[in-house]
């Protein structure tokens, strides 16, 4: 009960509204009310539903033109309706799991909910309540600093079965401020938090979504000394591009046990499990079950969906359906087109016109790329997967060609093995620093050929598993014979007469003769990679890594074995570590550190030699904490050591939110550092200072560098935000 709302007399300092002593004496009981319960179990019962309400008829007709469909009543309403049960374990300080023994999704009886109850039960006397649509975790209204972020004001008491509790108004001091705005409801004079109504929208940087309201209600579980939120309820609008929807997620929980005997081991790094049963529960079972029955409205698509589903899981509508979308449509030239046969779960999917690889360099000259894919997808979520590259060099008149299989056989295991035969043009640096198009417009528009290339005709053997929870094996045998190629064209648009081509050698760009000899290489390669403490869901067929509180560590050698057919001879290896560390409102930093050294060079060519991520263009299209932005593609490529350090921190606003012109851009400010040490060069630095989420995609960066000839280099990059 929520209404009813008096005025109670209390004592106030002067000029202060009447809920300040409230909350402070919330706030002084804060720690207490959040580590009372030291562990618990409960039952939970979670109902999550998503609407599309309106789409644009601007999307109608492109929906009509690449599908050949036409939009009507029947994609509106609920798209989405499932209903879980599940049982919930907690051990202070970070222990939990869930078990999930019940689930049912409209419309898909094989499927599986993905509700969870730890992604709902938000605990507000913590100081910063985490979102995973929210750059920044949220303030709490009863955080430690409360008073540097929100306003309070008391808008009544209420009193129910002899207690009386207060309503609270809260408001964010600065719209831009990662805090809550709405209500909160705390017991008076034992100022526990009873209830809350809270809203978020895109003012507090929320990602995906419009609005957001979060609601709680606590209730007594241990006579009156002890109360938890027993019933939870997230709701959501979002509007992007015309299209408009809303959704929510309802939880209950009960069966409360305050004093739970767990066995030893009982909690681990697997911390949510769906069981193998879960979705065999009938309606009935569910209609006995649900503590709110359903609304009208999800009673007609659970009715409307799984009578349909019994139509549509019948071979002869299966057949039928894909007879209609596999007929060959004008759109499908230049978006892509896909074969499918639904009842053997076999795919093929080929480019369009606008996917298909269509560029320029100056080895091949005008060139193009053609590639298709074939899987088999089987009910345990098995896949055997073909593809195929087809590519020609006009100007060197040169087809290539890749042939590649791959079987991903244990999901649970993220296990592969794959098969590939190649014979087709290649970048010197196998992460290719260089995308076709930006070099395709250098070239042709600048005079400058980036891109260097050779011809590596392989066959390659792979294999990828999980050994134990968070240990990745990868393997990889390849045998290759690799072939030097020449600039074959010199075609431009615009042409800069105080600017030549360089050679396709990456290291002697002025002449041809420098390049290598064709040779073969036999070469192993190893890989483990350690995930230290991962956690992780357990779904019938399925593994969901959720991430770790430690840093992950990599460990890689590469042998190049001499054989009569090979004349490689080189060992190389190296180490990194990386990791991800959320600091609250201060952002998130980001790192990786590698190094690693060639043991032996007794005969290696320099695509074999460790290369960077360099970057000779305003366009930056690497990862950001794997690459440089000044840096020369292959100016210090190594085949003795080298060491490299990335590390970038995003304040997600936290600064220019403050300043009262820049918070409108919704820009996030960025700084970051980047070193390389190696027998080439004894030092290089870059700084950068960039801004990210400019119109919500681009990221801006200005760059300091130092360490090449012993001077100070800088320069703009224009990228892509690098959490997208």
């Amino acid at each position: 009960k929520l209404d009813g709302i008096s005025l109670k007399e209390i004592t106030v300092l002067a000029g202060e509204d009447p809920a300040y002593p409230i909350i402070r004496a919330a706030i002084k009981k804060r720690n207490y009310y959040s580590d009372q319960v030291k562990a618990y179990s409960c039952e939970t019962y979670i109902k999550g539903l998503q609407r599309l309400v309106s789409i644009p008829e601007k999307f109608k007709k492109l929906i009509k033109f690449t599908t050949g469909e036409k939009v009507d009543s029947s994609m509106f309403g609920i798209i989405y309706l499932s209903e879980s049960q599940s049982h919930y374990y907690y051990q202070y300080p970070h222990k939990e799991k869930e078990i999930m023994f019940s689930s049912r999704v409209s419309g898909e009886s094989q499927s599986f909910s993905f509700n969870q109850f730890n992604q709902m039960k938000f605990n507000f006397y913590e100081n910063l309540i985490p979102l995973g649509f929210a750059e920044r975790p949220l303030v709490s209204p009863l955080n430690g600093n409360a008073f540097l972020y929100y306003k309070y004001k008391l808008l009544g008491t209420y009193s129910e079965e002899g207690k009386l509790f207060n309503k609270i108004e809260v408001r964010s001091k600065r719209n831009t401020d990662p805090c809550f705005n709405g209500i909160i409801y705390i017991q008076d004079s034992t100022w526990r938090l009873t209830g809350l109504d809270l809203e978020l929208t895109k003012d507090q940087k929320i990602k995906f979504v419009d609005t957001v309201r979060i609601k709680q209600l606590f209730s007594p579980v241990s006579g009156d000394s002890i109360w938890m939120p027993v019933n939870h309820n997230f709701s959501f609008t979002f509007h992007f591009m015309g299209i408009v929807g809303d959704g929510y997620f309802n939880a209950n929980a009960k069966n409360f046990d305050l004093k739970p005997n767990f066995i030893p081991n009982f909690f681990s790094n697997e911390v949510f499990v769906v069981k193998d049963s879960a979705n065999k529960k009938d309606s009935n079972y569910w209609r006995l079950h649900r503590p709110v029955p359903l609304t009208l409205e999800e009673n007609r698509d659970y009715f409307k969906k799984d009578s349909t589903e019994k139509i549509t899981s019948t071979d002869h509508y299966k057949d039928s359906v894909d007879k209609k979308r596999n007929k060959y449509k004008f759109a499908d030239a230049l978006l892509g087109y896909t074969y499918s046969n639904t009842r053997k779960g076999v795919s093929v999917t080929s480019p369009g016109i606008i996917s298909n690889g269509i560029q320029y360099n100056t080895v091949e000259g005008v060139n193009l790329i053609y590639n298709f894919t074939v899987n088999k997808t089987y009910e345990d979520q098995r896949i055997k997967r073909f593809n195929s590259k087809v590519r020609y060099g006009f100007a060197n008149y040169l087809w290539g060609g890749e042939l590649g299989y791959n079987y991903f056989f244990k999901p649970k295991k993220f296990s592969r093995i794959g098969f590939n035969a190649k014979s087709i043009v290649e970048q010197f640096n196998s992460a290719e620093p260089i995308t076709p198009l930006i070099n395709s417009i250098y070239t042709l528009f600048l005079n400058e050929n980036y891109m260097k290339l050779f011809k590596e005709t392989a066959l390659e053997g792979s294999y990828f598993s999980e050994i134990s929870n968070g240990v990745f094996f990868n393997g990889v045998l390849k045998y290759a014979q690799r072939d030097p190629l020449k600039n074959n064209s010199d075609q431009l648009i615009i042409d800069d007469k105080n600017k030549l081509f360089t050679s396709n050698d990456p290291v002697y760009v002025n002449t041809d003769d420098s390049l290598f000899t064709s040779n073969r290489a036999l070469t192993a390669e190893f890989s483990l990679s350690f995930r230290f403490k991962q956690r992780y869901i357990s779904r019938p067929n399925e593994k969901v890594i959720i991430g770790s509180r430690y840093p992950r560590l990599t460990v890689n050698y590469k042998k190049a074995i001499p054989t009569l057919f090979a004349t490689t001879n080189y060992d190389l290896l190296s180490a990194m570590v990386y990791d991800d560390i959320h600091l609250g409102l201060f952002g998130r930093l980001g790192y990786r550190i590698r190094g690693g050294g060639f043991l032996n060079t007794k005969s290696i060519y320099f695509m074999d030699n460790k290369h960077f991520l360099g970057n000779q263009t305003i366009i930056n299209t690497g990862d950001y904490l794997n690459s440089y932005r000044l840096l020369p593609y292959y100016e210090y490529s190594t085949d003795k050591w080298y060491a490299e350090v990335h590390a970038e921190h995003h304040f997600n606003g936290f600064i220019l939110n403050k300043i009262p012109l820049l918070k409108k851009l919704k820009a996030q400010e960025v700084v970051g550092g980047h070193f390389l040490f190696n027998d080439k060069i004894k030092q290089y630095y870059e700084i950068n200072f960039a801004l990210e989420n400019i119109f919500g995609i681009l990221r801006v960066d200005y760059v300091l560098g130092y360490g090449i000839n012993n001077q100070v280099r800088s320069g703009f990059t224009i990228g892509i935000n690098s959490r997208l």
